[in-house]
């Protein structure tokens, strides 16, 4: 069964670029702090582009992106299909045969069901060194989702909405998230 993200239909909850950048050096400095500097930065495509880049600048560290899709359509409050592609193909090609040292980070900006997660982590262990950790690292948690990525900024419980994404239709109440006040867990 399918894991369900938790909406409550109440408002769009949004992220300005400045209040990112002050979570992306919070999640810098915590990642750092407790697992020490990572070898390599894996933005997962589409939504990790944006926080993995700001990530790797933030503590100059190499970046590389992957694909995973797991969304049926980008509408509002769209449940997790429970299927997952993914595609590391350019992470190999890239790569050239060597692996990634550790601790190798992989950034979404929402974990939803945490299924993006699962289905990729298999597909990189041919990638990173054999004692390399895997790490996950997202902006949102949604309280819905049974899995928990290493570090995150926001537990929410509705739809969010990051500045890199588009417009939201009109008419739809916002709410912006606030600073953080700490890094989870």
């Amino acid at each position: 069964m399918t894991s369900q993200r938790t909406f409550a239909h109440t408002r769009v909850l949004t992220l300005t670029d400045e209040v990112v950048d002050h979570a992306i050096g919070m999640l810098g400095s915590a990642l750092v702090t407790r697992f020490g500097q990572p070898g390599a930065i894996i933005g997962i495509a589409n939504g990790g582009l944006v926080p993995a880049e700001k990530l790797a600048a933030k503590l100059v560290t190499s970046r590389f992106w992957v694909a995973a899709r797991h969304n049926a359509t980008d509408d509002l409050y769209s449940q997790a299909t429970g299927q997952v592609t993914t595609d590391v193909t350019t992470l190999s090609a890239a790569l050239e045969g060597h692996r990634l040292p550790g601790p190798v980070v992989l950034v979404d900006d929402i974990c939803g069901t945490g299924a993006t997660f699962d289905a990729l982590r298999p597909s990189l262990h041919p990638l990173v060194a054999p004692d390399a950790r895997v790490l996950t690292v997202t902006l949102c948690l949604n309280e819905g989702s049974p899995i928990r990525p290493d570090l995150w900024a926001w537990t929410v419980g509705d739809w969010v909405r990051f500045p890199w994404e588009g417009h939201l239709p009109g008419g739809q109440p916002q709410e912006p998230l606030p600073l953080p006040r700490r890094i989870n867990p």
